[in-house]
């Protein structure tokens, strides 16, 4: 445990973090309130997204379950059991409450859902400022890390289940687990380090793992999705008939955005197979799955040449430079770009 706050805390102060006060008997300042005692994921994080932005980066935080001593302060989470975005009040725990994301998402919001709900688009562009120069990436990111990242934490803290049915194991590894293993234990000796400075682990704990995935999303997903989409615009130049695209890199993450880029272009299901060049330099057909399966293919690779290999497959397919057609007839492979194009154009013709 010592091991674990030691390191959050360095990485509290590497984002300017501030120790939370202890609670008192009046406040007269401006300050970021939540509850005090246990404390779970989605206040810790929500806390963590409030100190992105510049009008609460620097105000205390007071950590209390008195209504008297919340009433005065800037913007409270997690407690006081209301939600009321003009009065800067951000709990979700009163009946009634039905908060979602937006119209698609049926998941209740918890705070962390709150404050990414009103102030996630600020807390990114902090983080990444040059999204604020287009707002169609903005939007997307913000959707895309709601989607990601947030509403598990969402629904952990709402207890909706992550699927019908009974488990078959169990994850104690994520985020919502984790900032639970930061609370003192019930039989925890005294001296140890308090709530407060527990909490403010925590909060640096979601910090580390909330701008890792934003990172990953604007710094990898954002520039394949460009390139996805040039290529699905250009599909023509590959094949006449749109059902081909040829990508640059090979290790790009490209099948999300594919589905996605195809419904925005209407043009929905058009593209059967994606080449591209793996890091040994081979050419690689594959086949685009129907979307929301990991196995089922738009249109698969002829059955005769499954599980051959070099020249049997040279031989049964026509075609030069062939190395290998997988069994499930989701990817081959061929020497040459040339000769992937030939082998997805049969592909389509004999489909």
């Amino acid at each position: 445990m010592s091991f674990i706050l030691a390191d959050s805390r360095k990485f509290a102060r590497y984002f300017f973090f501030h120790i939370a006060t202890r609670e008192q008997s009046s406040v007269s300042m401006k300050a970021i309130g939540t509850h005090s005692g246990c404390f779970q994921a989605d206040e810790a994080l929500g806390i963590f997204l409030l100190r992105q932005i510049k009008r609460f980066a620097t105000l205390p935080l007071v950590r209390t379950r008195d209504l008297e001593k919340l009433a005065p302060l800037e913007i409270v989470i997690d407690v006081g059991g209301e939600y009321d975005h003009e009065k800067l009040r951000y709990d979700h725990h009163q009946r009634g409450f039905s908060e979602t994301f937006n119209a698609k998402r049926d998941t209740k919001l918890s705070a962390c859902g709150l404050v990414y709900k009103h102030y996630g688009r600020e807390v990114l562009a902090s983080l990444y400022p040059q999204l604020t120069t287009s707002t169609d990436q903005l939007e997307w990111v913000y959707e895309k890390v709601y989607k990601g990242f947030v509403e598990a934490i969402d629904a952990i803290d709402n207890g909706v289940e992550v699927c019908d049915g009974p488990k078959r194991w169990r994850d104690n590894s994520g985020l919502s687990a984790r900032v639970g293993r930061l609370n003192s234990r019930w039989n925890e000796p005294e001296g140890g380090p308090t709530e407060d400075e527990r909490f403010e682990a925590a909060s640096a704990v979601c910090g580390a793992d909330f701008t890792t995935f934003v990172a990953g999303v604007v710094e990898s997903e954002l520039p394949a999705r460009e390139l996805v989409e040039a290529a699905l615009l250009a599909r023509d130049t590959v094949d006449p008939s749109g059902k081909l695209l040829t990508f640059e890199s090979g290790g790009m993450p490209w099948k999300t955005h594919l589905y996605e880029l195809e419904r925005k272009h209407a043009i929905g299901g058009a593209v059967s197979f994606v080449l591209y060049a793996d890091s040994s330099g081979m050419w690689r057909v594959q086949a685009v799955t129907v979307e929301g399966t990991d196995f089922t293919n738009r249109v698969s690779l002829p059955e005769a040449w499954r599980g051959v290999r070099e020249q049997p497959l040279v031989d049964v397919s026509g075609i030069p430079g062939g190395r290998f057609c997988h069994a499930g007839g989701f990817i081959c492979g061929n020497d040459t770009y040339e000769g992937a194009l030939a082998m997805a154009r049969a592909a389509c013709a004999q489909a």
